[in-house]
């Protein structure tokens, strides 16, 4: 019985080898072939130079983009754009509403049309924020601006002062001044 299954066996598989190398073989490729005829000298000559003009213009173009988007993230001028404050104490020496008060007693924060934001839930409709910190065992009052949406210091300050009473006048008018400065109302003191 194994005899008269091998010879089948085998005409099967060639039968198979056979179907499977002709379909390989009947498959079509379509060749496309475009025929241009030669430029001239300056032809070539004038389409380089077109070229290379528009790689400069788009060039020229990528750089004013970069540098438009260069200058809206610059401190300074981020700083000068400020409309909305949050203020926030790290410490315990110095409450929020310290600063909040003493910065709305000032002329320059009623001509700029700026407000304050109070309360951590609504801090996300601030432009900056106004960190105030009071390292331990000293006078030293500090503060740090940061823009809220990306997170770029601003500025950066300290006063001495007894306590947050007496802190908040201070820091009121430093912020202030680096405001002014960014916005080039008055020039940076060394």
């Amino acid at each position: 019985m194994m005899k008269k299954l091998t010879p089948r066996l085998i005409l099967l598989a060639g039968v198979t080898l056979i179907a499977t190398s002709a379909n390989a073989q009947t498959s079509e490729h379509t060749v496309n072939v475009t025929v241009r005829p030669s430029q001239t000298v300056e032809q070539r000559v004038a389409d380089e130079v077109k070229a290379h003009e528009l790689k400069k213009a788009a060039e020229e173009k990528l750089a004013a983009e970069e540098a438009a988007r260069i200058a809206e993230t610059s401190p300074k001028a981020l700083l000068a754009s400020t409309r909305i404050i949050y203020v926030y104490s790290q410490t315990d020496f110095f409450e929020e509403v310290q600063l909040q008060n003493a910065l709305r007693k000032r002329q320059e924060f009623d001509t700029w049309q700026m407000a304050i934001v109070d309360g951590w839930q609504k801090h996300e409709m601030a432009d900056v924020i106004i960190n105030i910190d009071r390292p331990l065992f000293t006078y030293t009052f500090t503060y740090q601006i940061t823009n809220r949406s990306n997170g770029i210091v601003l500025a950066t300050g300290k006063v001495t002062a007894f306590d947050g009473n007496d802190a908040a006048p201070k820091l009121a008018q430093r912020i202030i001044e680096d405001i002014k400065v960014a916005r080039g109302e008055s020039k940076a003191k060394k």
